[in-house]
């Protein structure tokens, strides 16, 4: 498996993404590692949703909600 958790930042333009790298760049995990992937807007929306069959770990359950302060 290549990735444990993903994260995503919207950028607005090229100076943004720079920006953003550069601090990644400073803080890159002593073990570990980071991959910054870039989409432009054109991109992204050429996206494909793809979905296969349902599992019954997909059918929705019962619970109880949680007090929210």
């Amino acid at each position: 498996m290549l990735q444990y958790s993903v994260y995503a930042r919207v950028c607005n333009g090229n100076d943004a993404v720079t920006k953003h790298r550069a601090r990644l760049t400073g803080q890159l995990p002593a073990n570990g590692a980071v991959r910054l992937l870039v989409v432009t807007e054109k991109q992204y929306q050429s996206i494909e949703i793809l979905l296969g069959p349902f599992s019954p770990a997909d059918t929705p359950f019962a619970c109880e909600q949680l007090t929210l302060f």
